[in-house]
């Protein structure tokens, strides 16, 4: 199970950079980890994309690009924009001015997701094992 603890450097998160790391943690809980090409855990496959429209028009947004209700990372800045859309305008993710801030910060937040990389793979492994008991108790495998 994921600690609940507060490092030292999400204390200076902004709300939109934690729902980030809520998001990871959410889909730990959930249960819906993801693997990349090489095989490591998945949980938000964090993405940077340029905001095409509205007040923060030409400025840098970071929303989750592995849509774990679908399972998939999605690469398509169109899509992940029409995908995160009314959260973006909600202020629900976090928005940069350039995009080396983006990259720095995301880096920083990505530190706090590395710590509990462990969770994220016991639950992949605990995933599958309850999947696995699902389908036993179906005569199936």
């Amino acid at each position: 199970m994921v600690e609940m603890y507060m490092p030292r450097h999400m204390m200076t998160l902004s709300k939109a950079e934690q729902n980030i790391v809520k998001y990871h943690r959410d889909t730990i809980r959930s249960g819906k980890v993801g693997r990349d090409e090489e095989g490591r855990p998945v949980t938000v496959y964090s993405t940077g994309i340029i905001i095409p429209e509205g007040p923060n028009k030409g400025q840098y947004v970071s929303v989750p690009g592995y849509i774990r209700d679908k399972g998939r990372i999605v690469y398509d800045e169109d899509e992940l924009y029409n995908i995160w859309k009314n959260d973006i305008k909600s202020g629900k993710f976090p928005i940069y001015k350039t995009p080396d801030e983006l990259n720095k910060r995301s880096q920083e937040i990505h530190t706090i997701m590395d710590q509990e990389e462990k969770d994220a793979k016991e639950s992949m492994v605990d995933a599958r094992l309850k999947n696995r008991g699902l389908l036993m108790n179906r005569g199936i495998g």
